[in-house]
């Protein structure tokens, strides 16, 4: 099977975690301030948003595969 027919990996919740985690740094938030100044409705929308994201791209990933095995087909 070449690599192009395999499903590719979702992006680790680790590379996820650094990237929020740099965002945040370079502007001036620390872990205590996400704590103590996000309201439980922020909360909820940003994990809202982050389902809604990672829809699209799961979606964007099976479109391009589908592509890919239908234009390996001809």
């Amino acid at each position: 099977m070449s690599d192009k027919n395999q499903k590719p990996n979702p992006i680790p919740n680790s590379l996820v975690d650094l990237f929020v985690t740099d965002i945040l740094q370079k502007n001036g938030i620390s872990k205590k301030d996400i704590k103590e100044k996000i309201t439980d409705d922020k909360k909820q929308a940003i994990k809202e948003l982050v389902e809604d994201l990672s829809k699209q791209v799961e979606s964007f990933v099976n479109a391009n595969s589908k592509a890919n095995k239908e234009s390996d087909k001809k």
